[in-house]
């Protein structure tokens, strides 16, 4: 009985791929051609949805449900779950963190250089100056809330703000979680926590940091797992990998689309996120090497209310 519901479980989640894969195709032709889609095409996503039963419905207890179909999701193809941590940590600490990576996203366009800054000196920690004359009073007290939060954080060594001459000083902490914060961590928490707001009731499921042991003991890691509930009520597993550095850096596009291929997902269920919008150019090279949409978190709400 096990085995025959495993294959049922794998049958419904690649029906669940072709439909998806045939909305984006279809979407894409009318959005090109400013009129519906060839009849074919029409008829073939109509039949799919009146047809198929990509997964259960969710019951009285969604969570407990979401975590049960991924359980056996995972199971169908021979990947566990190692390692997580959930959404929202125990920590009083990890929680303040998570907060002023929310806070960092939302006034990117204002940290950004600071974040860079400290970025380029984790290998090697140095005093940074960065001038603030000329900014408006608001960039300045937004990079000030930044700069005093990473400090009570233990994020950096040093932080003075020099009202009179009108410049930050900085120094980044040596410490191994000061480096994973501020070279990318920050980031994935602040996507985590945009995924939540802007999915809502329908994210049923996340964990971020998810460490998949497949058949054989290969290990493969997703930033963020989701499990979220469809329009159709039926389940639907996604993933979003996160890089704060607007850009993919030796394996990492290999990683991508072997993770995609482990739990056999298409583009309508994986994204790449930059906190800028890439270019159409770089979105399309990158898509061909990860098989991933490519993604800055403007397009993130797009993208999630596609699943």
């Amino acid at each position: 009985m096990q085995v025959e519901t495993l294959k049922e479980g794998d049958l419904h989640s690649l029906l669940s791929q072709i439909l998806d894969e045939l909305r984006a195709i279809r979407g894409l032709l009318e959005d090109r051609a400013g009129a519906p889609a060839p009849r074919a095409l029409q008829q073939a996503t109509d039949t799919a949805v009146g047809t198929s039963t990509t997964t259960p419905t969710v019951a009285t207890d969604p969570v407990r449900c979401a975590e049960s179909f991924l359980h056996r999701y995972l199971t169908g193809r021979q990947l566990r779950i190692v390692e997580f941590h959930a959404l929202t940590p125990e920590n009083p600490v990890q929680r303040e963190r998570m907060r002023l990576a929310y806070f960092m996203g939302q006034h990117y366009a204002i940290v950004r250089l600071l974040l860079e800054e400290l970025r380029a000196t984790l290998q090697c920690p140095r005093p940074i100056f960065l001038d603030l004359m000329g900014m408006r009073e608001k960039a300045i007290s937004v990079l000030t809330n930044t700069g005093k939060d990473l400090l009570d954080l233990y994020m950096l060594q040093a932080y003075e703000y020099h009202r009179k001459e009108r410049c930050i000083r900085v120094k980044v902490r040596p410490q191994p979680f000061a480096h994973n914060y501020l070279s990318g961590g920050w980031f994935e928490l602040y996507v985590a926590q945009e995924a939540q707001k802007l999915l809502g009731s329908r994210l049923l499921t996340a964990k971020r940091n998810v460490k998949l042991e497949a058949q054989g003991g290969a290990v493969c890691e997703a930033d963020l797992l989701l499990v979220v509930q469809g329009p159709n009520h039926d389940l639907r597993v996604a993933v979003l990998e996160c890089k704060s550095a607007n850009a993919l850096y030796d394996e990492e596009p290999r990683q991508v689309k072997r993770l995609n291929s482990l739990l056999n997902l298409g583009m309508q269920r994986s994204a790449v996120v930059f906190p800028d919008a890439p270019s159409p150019a770089f979105a399309e090279r990158w898509f061909q090497e990860t098989g991933s949409q490519i993604i800055g978190c403007g397009q993130l709400k797009q993208f999630l209310q596609s699943l």
